[in-house]
């Protein structure tokens, strides 16, 4: 790659890490090409991302930011990159959702709200619930008293509602009897 494209590149790169809220690294050797395109079709439609990196630029990428630290992470073989643009769950979670299909990927580490992670909080953040999940959460919860208020509130007012037609039924028979 020349000099220029790779300049590029880790500027392009840097701009997406920076941009996601949560990073996976992971090692990808022995996995298959249509392995790959399926976990990039699941991504697409989460908002994220997956690409291929030579560790020497995702180390220049990573280089003079404050998750650098996460640079351990690229020995070896070139790194998947996982970038997950909405919340740092779903990238994780996806993720490992796919290491239980293909187990052939291990994740190194990652990057979550700016900050280098391992391997295992890369894993117990896959344990979270996702943004949306979150927000289903919040919305049952808010929902909730206020169901109850209007459920509690609906009985007294049909034992009354029963009352009064009874009390109507009662009064229409003693009229009907009277004429």
């Amino acid at each position: 790659m020349a000099r220029a494209k790779k300049d590029e590149f880790i500027a392009r790169m840097k701009a997406d890490v920076e941009r996601a809220h949560g990073v996976v690294f992971v090692n990808f050797a022995g996995i298959k090409v249509e392995q790959v395109d399926v976990l990039r079709r699941r991504l697409q439609g989460a908002n994220s991302a997956y690409h291929v990196v030579k560790n020497t630029l995702m180390a220049r990428v990573l280089q003079g930011t404050a998750y650098e630290a996460a640079s351990k992470c690229f020995k070896g073989t070139p790194t998947g990159v996982v970038l997950g643009f909405e919340d740092p769950v779903t990238p994780a979670k996806l993720t490992y959702d796919f290491i239980k299909e293909c187990d052939k990927i291990v994740v190194k580490g990652g990057v979550v709200d700016q900050q280098a992670v391992s391997a295992v909080d890369v894993e117990n953040l896959s344990k979270l619930p996702s943004r949306a999940e979150l927000q289903g959460m919040v919305v049952a919860l808010a929902k909730s008293p206020g169901g109850r208020i209007v459920s509690a509130l609906g009985h007294p007012a049909g034992r009354i509602v029963g009352a009064i037609d009874a009390l109507c039924e009662r009064l229409g028979e003693g009229a009907a009897s009277e004429g």
